[in-house]
């Protein structure tokens, strides 16, 4: 190729740089036809992309909850007591039920009563402090020494917070001496995993344990409570700092679930004080002056009280003069355990609940409260109309609003005045005048799409066909009081011919839309088959069975139309996975890489022959001067 901004130098007037041009302007053109067919195409799959995704998501997400005989059948229950709260699921019976309250079930849940006990750092109480350190809650005094890598603390003796022990001494590099405080709990259900992961037999117990080290950086209460959160058990703990409460709850109902507390050890070596964890004895006296009492039904008991000698739950009378949960060196775990409820429903006793809650014949019972002795709430159980109603109402809404979306797609023309730019076209607008270009030429390219149009056919066959094998006369949503509009199938309902459907038949709307025959398919596919020409295009999607109703049949045809989009477009973005469009992209790009490589070969061979050119021109031109020259002209 020849190099730019040297021709014409020897005076032959040629422009070779546009003489090029001019020669690759024929060559250019096909490219940057090839260019616009691919930039097209790819547009073409971009549309159909996004079609697919409102689709897929309407199926997934929309479609779902018109299947469903929770939502297509809905029932109310009512409570004649407020004792107990009712709700009723599709499958609750229209009748009438009486329950009882028998006893409440209840978590274990402990709060202190004590006033927590603060030290000023050296040895004395500390009546006005708020600190939530956790040292100067369990230790009158505390220092680490770097050098030697041991700590000196003093705390008050065991379980009755009096008469200090006096000064001791820790090393803080032996892990067991290391230790500030340290208790075990247990939520009374969660067990421990073995080696190969399954299930033990043992009861998960958790160490809830601080070094020196951390408590002497800072650590607090609500570290404490952080620690006990984490133990992946049931149990809760915080830290109330506004009343300076601590607390621990099983956030798991029933006597089985309980708040096991199991103090450490200490641990001692050498004589004295010398190298010396008295973990467990700072455990002791920090829980017993947090003075625990369970709270259940707004009243405070003494834990032990609401459990007998074989660890079940005994009847539960308020604690009176009992006391707060207590550790000692002879007593090192105390728990609490919540207890369970009974219910009496339809005459028959149900215990064991651990939530309050029961569910019977699709009914939920929730009791608040106890019921009055001898007085059974009565639970009855209706239609819930209204709400079948509205599930209609937004059916027709959303089926409404995916089919203008297909319809907009289908009947958009294209503007034949607008085409893909060419690179050298853009070159010269503005992005502004680009994107208004490119938004004109984006249009239509669906028209009267042939997959599209047989989606929209189908979704309109499905709502209008009956439902076949039901033995009622309302059997489609015509029936029901919905009709058709226009010439482009937007549904509209009439409420009152609804309601009157459902007084007539309870079970309509949800055999219209939702019932599912037995037998489809013998792989449970969708029931809707697609038949296609010789050249590979829909000319057909067939409904197999009549018997479903239509939020099935829609599902079913969307999941065809994903497949069908899917051999057209592909799934995504990229061109490299098989279909009709990505195979004619990928054929185009090669073309187009090849044609590049003749344009270049075709652009060196012009140069090459203005090359010759200017230099016959130049040695002519020399020659004429010559001669010219010679002949005295």
């Amino acid at each position: 190729m020849g190099v730019n901004g040297i021709y014409g130098l020897s005076g032959s007037g040629m422009d070779i740089e546009s003489m090029v041009k001019v020669g690759m302007m024929s060559k250019q053109n096909e490219y940057d036809k090839m260019a616009q067919k691919f930039t097209k195409n790819e547009w073409m799959k971009a549309d159909y992309l996004e079609l697919n995704s409102k689709i897929t998501t309407f199926n997934a997400s929309t479609l779902s909850q018109y299947k469903m005989s929770n939502t297509m059948n809905a029932k109310s229950a009512e409570s004649s007591d407020s004792a107990v709260k009712v709700t009723a699921n599709s499958t609750a019976t229209l009748m009438a039920h009486k329950v009882e309250v028998q006893s409440l079930s209840s978590n274990a849940y402990l709060i202190s009563t004590g006033d927590i006990t603060r030290y000023n750092g050296s040895g004395s109480v500390d009546a006005n402090s708020t600190s939530v350190e956790l040292k100067n809650i369990l230790f009158r005094s505390l220092s680490i020494d770097e050098d030697t890598k041991e700590a000196k603390y003093e705390v008050m003796h065991k379980e009755d917070g009096s008469n200090p022990i006096g000064y001791s001494y820790a090393d803080l590099t032996d892990a067991n001496k290391n230790k500030a405080i340290s208790f075990f709990i247990s939520d009374g259900v969660t067990k421990e995993k073995n080696a190969d992961g399954t299930e033990s037999t043992d009861l998960k117990k958790v160490e809830i344990s601080f070094t020196f080290e951390e408590i002497n950086d800072g650590a607090t209460l609500n570290d404490l409570a952080s620690k006990i959160n984490a133990a992946g058990l049931n149990i809760r703990a915080s830290f109330d700092a506004v009343n300076d409460s601590f607390s621990f709850y099983n956030t798991t109902g029933g006597a089985k679930n309980k708040i096991s507390i199991t103090v450490g050890d200490d641990s001692y070596s050498g004589a004295g004080s010398a190298n010396v964890s008295y973990a467990g004895t700072v455990a002791t006296r920090f829980l017993n002056s947090l003075k625990l009492y369970q709270s259940k039904d707004g009243e405070l008991y003494d834990p032990a009280t609401l459990i007998d000698t074989d660890n079940t739950v005994t009847d539960k009378t308020k604690d009176a003069g009992g006391s707060a949960m207590t550790f000692s060196s002879s007593n090192k775990t105390a728990e609490a355990r919540g207890e369970n409820g009974v219910m009496k429903i339809d005459g028959v006793v149900y215990d064991g609940i651990t939530d309050n809650k029961k569910t019977v014949g699709g009914i939920t019972y929730t009791a608040l409260n106890k019921t009055e002795a001898n007085r059974p709430a009565t639970v009855s159980v209706s239609q819930d109309t209204d709400a079948i109603i509205d599930k209609v109402k937004s059916f027709v809404t959303d089926y409404n609003k995916l089919l203008a979306d297909l319809y907009a797609k289908y009947d958009e023309k294209p503007n034949s005045d607008y085409k893909p730019l060419t690179q050298s076209q853009k070159d010269q607008m503005k992005d502004e005048q680009i994107e208004k270009w490119e938004e004109k030429a984006k249009a239509g390219l669906l028209y009267h799409d042939q997959t599209l149009g047989k989606i929209i056919q189908n979704m309109r066959d499905a709502v209008s066909e009956t439902v076949d094998g039901l033995n009622s006369k309302y059997n489609s949503i015509f029936s029901l009081g919905v009709s058709t509009t226009g010439l482009k199938g937007q549904l509209v309902l009439d409420e009152d011919k609804l309601k009157k459907a459902l007084a007539e038949d309870p079970d309509a709307v949800y055999n219209v839309f939702a019932k599912l025959e037995s037998t489809s398919t013998d792989n449970g596919s969708a029931v809707y088959k697609t038949q296609k020409d010789t050249n590979g295009n829909v000319i057909k999607i067939t409904n197999e069975s009549n018997g479903n109703g239509i939020a099935q049949r829609l599902g079913d045809i969307f999941v065809s139309a994903n497949k069908l989009i899917k051999e057209r477009a592909g799934s995504s973005s990229d061109i490299t996975e098989d279909s009709d469009l990505n195979n004619l992209l990928r054929n185009l790009q090669t073309k187009m890489s090849n044609f590049k490589k003749l344009m270049s070969s075709f652009e060196d061979a012009l140069y090459k022959k203005y090359d010759a050119m200017e230099s016959t021109l130049a040695k002519l031109g020399t020659q004429l001067n010559y001669i010219m020259g010679s002949t005295g002209q």
